[in-house]
């Protein structure tokens, strides 16, 4: 259905539901007899991967038209019922036409099911994907700020209340080793099977998901412990506003930040900030390493100098500590409503000692041991070693 919309939205030039439908509807109702609401759900995915291919063609003009190559249906909630005792799904195919088959279900989607109300159902070839609307809970007033730089390897700011304010840090853990690890496994894949396309795609494909699936996992040990901080100070999280980052560096350097997994660490940050009613604000990133917090000067600073130092005021501080503070600053004068009477000593900040708020012992890791062999044992130890490395210059910088 969704191919036979977008042929005939590419054929006619159609953009808007009401021009597809009156080229499509008619003929797929007769085709897909009694399954009138499938059809209407086709037409808005087609509308919305072709809204998606414009986006690209701005960018590479070139850019091959999408065509849908796995199958899948999208089930409204009128259409489908999930039974959370016994897992038994029953999907209506047609007007009285109903197909039954089970699902299997842990304690955790019971427990997930009971906590919401079921929605839209995505049905593909392995997997039943079922979406849950909550209700999110309203946000509390903050007595606290937590405001964190995010960088490559780890989160870093402060954490300022009524009572005082000290610095932070929340390392990644591995995910930059991961990352590392799977890039060299892919290009010697590439190369090692450079004469069959197909083979080296699916290699490629199932490496790529690997990688994605263990750094993801590290992700939301790094988010879980930044909300649950948050809520437990009863903060409010501040972090930079990141979208449309632009890059003009090497192509090595553009590689390796492209793999940055910032966006996903925020977005997980932010649906479970909703999810436990803490307070999130973005702030504008622009020269938050560059500016002295004390005196709001731009001083000329050589590239790669992990000291931030200012001409005007003298103020010396780690870099990306010195950001933190700058997005601190920055969500307390932009938030002075929800933010504002905070007050902290950037002399005694700059004295203290830098907490880390999470230390990522390899968790995530400790699972994916008993399946490797020695060298890639030993490998994973020694990241866990520079992980742990890590938290203790940072507690002692």
């Amino acid at each position: 259905m969704v191919n036979a919309c977008l042929r005939a939205a590419r054929l006619h030039d159609a953009r808007s539901q009401k021009a597809l439908h009156a080229l499509v509807y008619a003929q797929l109702s007769r085709e897909y007899r009694g399954l009138s609401s499938y059809v209407v759900c086709a037409m808005r995915d087609a509308l919305a991967i072709l809204k998606a291919h414009r986006r690209r063609l701005k960018r590479r003009p070139n850019a091959a038209f999408p065509w849908v190559r796995r199958l899948f249906l999208k089930v409204d909630p009128s259409r489908f019922h999930l039974d959370p005792e016994t897992g038994g799904v029953r999907l209506s195919i047609g007007n009285g036409s109903w197909v039954a088959f089970p699902v299997a279900l842990s304690d955790w989607h019971r427990a997930q099911l009971a906590s919401g109300k079921v929605g839209q159902a995505v049905l593909r070839e392995d997997r039943l994907v079922v979406t849950l609307t909550r209700r999110a809970p309203r946000p509390y007033v903050p007595r606290a700020v937590l405001a964190l730089d995010t960088n490559e390897g780890s989160l870093d700011g402060a954490l300022a209340g009524a009572d005082g304010a000290s610095l932070v840090t929340i390392p990644l853990g591995d995910v930059r080793a991961v990352q590392a690890r799977h890039f060299e496994r892919r290009r010697r894949l590439a190369r090692k099977k450079a004469h069959d396309r197909r083979v080296k795609r699916r290699l490629l494909g199932r490496e790529g998901a690997r990688e994605s699936n263990r750094v993801r996992s590290r992700l939301h040990l790094v988010s879980n412990a930044v909300v649950r901080a948050a809520k437990e100070q009863q903060a409010a999280i501040a972090l930079e506003d990141l979208t449309g980052i632009r890059r003009f560096f090497s192509p090595r350097l553009n590689r390796r930040l492209s793999a940055w997994p910032h966006r996903e660490l925020h977005r997980q940050v932010a649906y479970k900030a909703l999810a436990a009613g803490v307070p999130l604000v973005h702030v504008d990133p622009r020269n938050t390493s560059k500016t002295c917090p004390r005196c709001d000067a731009i001083p000329k600073r050589r590239a790669g100098e992990a000291v931030f130092v200012c001409a005007r005021c003298g103020w010396s501080l780690d870099r990306q500590l010195n950001a933190g503070l700058n997005i601190l600053n920055r969500a307390v004068r932009g938030h002075p409503e929800a933010l504002g009477g905070l007050w902290f000593d950037l002399d005694a900040l700059r004295k203290d000692a830098v907490k880390p708020l999470y230390a990522p012992a390899s968790r995530a890791a400790r699972a994916e041991r008993s399946a490797r062999s020695p060298v890639r044992a030993m490998a994973v130890s020694d990241s866990r070693t520079a992980a742990r490395h890590g938290v203790a210059d940072a507690a002692t910088r």
